[in-house]
């Protein structure tokens, strides 16, 4: 009987969006001996855990952040710190210009506080925007108590009565349990309870209870002290941070990184008040990271669909790399010159300050098209980084003065540190001898930037060697790579101009399938298994592990440190410039 006994299926069961059903033995097998992948070798070098498969709920996936970046637990006290002895709303600025809105918030918030000794109520405009929902209607903002002994408990403070409000609430406070668990990593037990209310007109200082959660929980269920609402207030961080690593297709498997707190910063603003902003970030930075979230955010607060959201750069290989994600249109700055877009109500423009006014004013066009709809204009954000100016022309900028509002990402994220000292390096010679067409008032944002260090990796300069030279050489140190678990996909190798790439691509090619079978192609399959060989301004926006420089040279001496800025920071882990 026991033999039998041991041998039934376990009794566990996969709760669905719309089902529940039994596992198998094998998936429940699988599940419970999941573990972190094995991880190549430039990604164990530059990225460390913050949380495993091995101490996980079965759904989580891995999540890695850059080698010294701040831990999850460093973030959680930097943006959810838990006051001692008392309770505290955050973020501060929004809590001030909600109650200064909205006449009554405050004396309704603090009521329904009173309960409560010690704790933290994070508001938001909309949790469910937070969590990757739609934005509802009418709703004035959402609050999230953390609280010692208590449940976490979701407040939804709508403008009048609503007969969805509560279902609102309900699922919103539904997703953010299954998150906090299933990508959070939370393994205490959790509910997070529902609460609607609402508002009464300003001639009432009093909020009239819409509805509560019906269901009582255990005691067990309740945060204890301040260790228990740290720890889930960490899982909080990697729901509210946490992005499926743009290395994840090439890994094999979907791994999250997480954003820095300044990145956080900067989605989190309303994007009905900054329809239109500004985003100079420093290379590595993560401009693209964000411009990535931004338009899915714009999604879920304007209910927009994807075709209705256009993301335009320079280049083709980025806008491919953009348009693979299903998440807009993308095109580039000539086709949003040439075409109408008579469907298209918000825009993102990266790598603005590459762009050119030789077809047109493309700043005007864009401007254009987000405010035709006067009632609901759309989203404008425009990112740029004027030290990766690849030109002397003019970029159809707004002056440095109108490029308002504005942020600024000065937390370099990417490279290794030697790669991070000779970028530098040529910034260093930028501000002393700056082109004409950068702003001066930009460069003071050198003084702000953070560089991170803790990655290994390694820059070579090599001078004076032939064609054959460079080609064996590349050739060498590629079979070095691969035979230490690194693979073609990891690598690039960019010169000046297209043209060069066809006189190297033969020779290049020549040389490596002496030594391994191999392809090459350019940028704009970058999720092929094959070494990049492309310019450097194609290859603007992207990024690789190993990158090699051939002859980087422009027609005009006074940006050539500008192009090797553009050159060096594609680099993550090692850098080869060949002059």
């Amino acid at each position: 009987m026991e033999a039998n006994h041991c041998s039934l299926a376990p009794k566990s069961w996969m709760v669905g969006e719309k089902y529940i059903r039994p596992l198998t033995t094998e998936e429940w097998v699988e599940k419970m001996m999941d573990a972190d992948p094995e991880f190549p070798p430039d990604f164990a070098e530059a990225f460390e855990s913050q949380l495993s498969l091995s101490d996980s709920p079965s759904l989580c996936r891995p999540v890695h952040s850059k080698k010294g970046l701040e831990h999850k637990a460093d973030l959680q006290q930097h943006l959810f710190p838990v006051p001692p002895g008392h309770l505290q709303c955050t973020p501060e600025s929004l809590w001030k210009e909600l109650s200064l809105q909205h006449e009554g918030l405050k004396k309704l918030i603090h009521k329904q506080m009173q309960p409560f000794s010690q704790g933290i109520v994070i508001l938001s405009r909309s949790w469910a925007v937070d969590l990757n929902l739609q934005e509802k209607p009418g709703v004035i903002c959402d609050a999230l108590l953390i609280a010692q002994n208590s449940t976490p408990i979701l407040y939804t403070i709508l403008r009048e009565q609503d007969a969805e409000g509560q279902d609102y609430c309900t699922r919103t406070a539904f997703t953010l349990k299954q998150k906090l668990v299933n990508m959070g990593g939370y393994t205490g037990k959790v509910c997070v309870k529902a609460k609607v209310l609402c508002l009464r007109p300003e001639s009432s200082t009093e909020a009239l209870e819409a509805a509560v959660s019906p269901m009582d929980y255990p005691a067990s269920y309740s945060l204890a002290g301040t260790q228990h609402m740290e720890a889930l207030l960490q899982s909080l961080v990697i729901v509210l941070l946490g992005f499926r690593s743009l290395l994840s297709d090439q890994l094999g498997c979907e791994v999250l990184n997480l954003l820095t707190a300044q990145q956080y910063e900067i989605l989190s603003r309303s994007l009905r008040k900054n329809r239109e902003l500004f985003v100079h970030g420093l290379p590595g930075s993560g401009k693209t990271i964000i411009a990535i979230k931004i338009m899915e955010k714009i999604r879920n607060v304007f209910h927009c669909e994807a075709h209705r959201i256009l993301y335009v750069c320079e280049n083709q290989p980025l806008r491919n790399f953009i348009s693979d994600r299903n998440i807009c249109r993308a095109g580039t700055r000539k086709t949003l010159m040439r075409e109408d877009f008579v469907d298209i109500q918000h825009i993102i423009i990266d790598e603005a300050q590459n762009f050119s006014t030789e077809d047109g004013d493309w700043y005007g066009k864009a401007k254009t098209i987000t405010q035709r709809e006067k009632d609901c204009p759309g989203v404008l954000w425009i990112f740029l980084d004027y030290f990766q100016t690849s030109h002397l022309g003019h970029s159809g900028l707004p002056p440095l003065s109108a490029q308002y509002p504005r942020e600024e990402l000065t937390t370099v994220v990417r490279n290794a540190d030697e790669i991070a000292e000779y970028v530098q390096q040529e910034m260093q010679l930028i501000i002393e001898n700056p082109p004409i067409n950068i702003p001066h008032g930009y460069l003071a944002i050198l003084s702000e930037a953070k560089w991170v260090p803790g990655v290994s990796g390694n820059k070579k300069i090599i001078k004076n060697f032939t064609l054959e030279q460079i080609v064996t050489y590349v050739a060498d140190t590629c079979r070095l790579f691969f035979e230490r678990g690194y693979s073609p996909k990891d690598v690039a190798v960019l010169v000046s101009t297209t043209t060069e790439v066809e006189q190297y691509q033969s020779k290049l090619l020549k040389a490596m399938r002496k030594k391994m079978v191999v392809q090459l192609s350019d940028a704009c399959d970058m999720l092929g298994d094959h070494i990049v060989l492309d310019s450097v301004r194609r290859f603007s926006g992207l990024e690789r592990s190993i990158v090699f420089g051939i002859h980087p040279r422009t027609t005009d001496p006074a940006i050539l440190p500008n192009i090797l800025i553009c050159l060096a920071s594609r680099a993550k882990q090692h850098l080869y410039i060949f002059l």
